[in-house]
């Protein structure tokens, strides 16, 4: 009897064992995924330093900004506004940093569509950051649109299926892989600006 309860726990063990392993290629595949996603970001470094740098003296100049996205990259969107207010290293310096929602109400409590949000909100010299990591919604072409109208600058992070949307914006940074990887990206490059910002603000003066 001993010999066969010693079998069948050495077959449990090497079941056990075998589960792991799979479960640990599963995991290396992922992070070999990504690897072009992150490529891309290295090769968009300086941009991004440049954008940090920009949102950095927009909130000198007492401007806002403002950010939406399309399925699922709302939360990225919101986590870049939510990540970027936490890092004004100022409290109640009056800073914005505001989440667009399609057809609900946003952070800051407006509602319509996102055209309409931007219409209502932005302002001049403000900067907009849409992001699609899998496709162009005709909302986020109608916010593109609207906060050019009122002179705001407009950034986008895109991905191999919505590459397109840099047709619509001033600047964008596209991340040329499948939508999963894209979004990880983008949500890689949105907590990198909030770095970015924090840090140009202990070197840019305010204008």
């Amino acid at each position: 009897m001993s010999i066969v309860v010693r079998r069948t726990g050495q077959a449990m063990r090497a079941t056990e064992t075998n589960a792991h392993r799979h479960a640990v290629d599963v995991v290396l595949g992922h992070l070999g995924e990504i690897g072009p996603a992150v490529a891309a970001l290295r090769r968009e470094s300086s941009r991004l330093a440049e954008w940090g740098e920009e949102l950095a003296r927009v909130r000198l100049r007492g401007g806002s900004v403002f950010a939406a996205g399309s399925d699922g990259s709302s939360h990225e969107a919101q986590r870049f506004t939510s990540e970027l207010n936490a890092h004004d290293p100022v409290s109640g310096s009056g800073f914005k940093a505001i989440s667009i929602t399609k057809g609900a109400a946003g952070s800051n409590g407006s509602s319509g569509s996102m055209g309409d949000q931007v219409s209502k909100q932005v302002r001049r010299g403000d900067i907009v950051v849409l992001l699609a990591a899998k496709g162009i919604t005709d909302e986020l072409r109608e916010a593109a649109a609207a906060a050019k109208s009122r002179g705001a600058r407009v950034w986008a992070l895109t991905g191999k299926e919505s590459k397109d949307l840099a047709q619509s914006v001033n600047e964008a940074i596209c991340i040329d892989t499948d939508p999963p990887h894209a979004e990880e990206a983008h949500l890689v490059a949105v907590l990198a600006l909030c770095e970015c910002f924090e840090d140009a603000l202990k070197h840019i003066k305010p204008e």
